[in-house]
């Protein structure tokens, strides 16, 4: 692909989408930018990679088509207001911050930017994450096509209405959190009913895995699947009746709304 790409912000995410974009083929390391103002944030991405690293974010906005940002949202408006005298106007503005709406980010630039917002995950480290992408007033229908190839490096992609942003955050943002949770708690009773500590969770994480493919290759409505593995009075009905009472299911509702909430704050804080 024939774009120069910068990405402002070093992280856990930042690092994962430069790693999927070289790694993959998308972005060659010659026309791969990344900044930090951490030093060490920056020595495994350059070593492991080749592509070009700095301590100026100006640097980077200087050498890029695409500017990507993957700081935290608390700071992206600062970060943009250091920048605003050298982002240009032929530049797609790409942000990955939660919560924070294109709108907000194109009122912090001086002209018209074209503005595409995502939410990746973290299953993209490994190519199985799931990106949601819209985009502002300005990007164009090119805009969010090239945004879908950048971003299938890390997994699928979803195009969404902005309106829906919050709520992916709090499912498909967060939820890889609480799919560990589960997976953790589904080990921890296989440890306390006898098996041993690695294979329970190898059951766990496999039978996980499994279910979600299910649903993928299937077609099937989750609870088709349920169905299927629940036999009348069964061990698996015994369970889930535990399951129910417990508020299992009220519990992941209200896990998903709080994240919400909070990406709604969040863009209220910086908008």
């Amino acid at each position: 692909m024939d774009v120069h790409v910068g990405i402002i912000g070093a992280g856990a995410m930042g690092g994962a989408i430069a790693s999927a974009l070289v790694n993959r083929g998308i972005c060659h390391a010659e026309r791969l930018h990344v900044s930090d103002a951490d030093s060490r944030k920056l020595e495994p991405i350059r070593s492991s990679l080749c592509v070009h690293t700095t301590e100026s974010n100006r640097e980077v906005v200087s050498n890029s088509s695409v500017v990507l940002f993957a700081v935290k949202p608390q700071i992206l408006r600062t970060v943009i207001d250091d920048l605003r005298s050298v982002l240009r106007n032929d530049q797609l503005v790409v942000s990955v911050a939660a919560g924070v709406s294109t709108r907000a980010i194109e009122s912090w630039l001086p002209f018209a930017a074209r503005v595409v917002r995502a939410m990746p995950n973290t299953p993209g480290l490994i190519g199985a994450g799931v990106t949601a992408v819209c985009r502002g007033r300005h990007a164009t229908s090119e805009d969010i096509e090239l945004a879908g190839i950048l971003f299938g490096s890390l997994g699928e992609v979803i195009n969404v209405d902005e309106s829906a942003m919050d709520a992916v955050t709090g499912l498909s943002g967060s939820g890889p959190a609480y799919c560990y949770l589960f997976i953790e708690s589904l080990a921890e009773a296989g440890v306390l009913n006898g098996l041993p500590r690695e294979t329970a969770l190898k059951l766990a994480y496999l039978t996980t895995l499994g279910s979600g493919m299910m649903v993928k290759e299937t077609g099937e409505h989750p609870s088709v699947l349920k169905a299927a593995v629940t036999s009348p009075a069964g061990t698996t009905a015994a369970g889930l009746s535990v399951l129910e009472k417990a508020g299992f299911r009220s519990a992941v509702l209200d896990a998903v709304s709080a994240a919400v909430r909070r990406s709604k704050e969040l863009s209220g804080t910086d908008q």
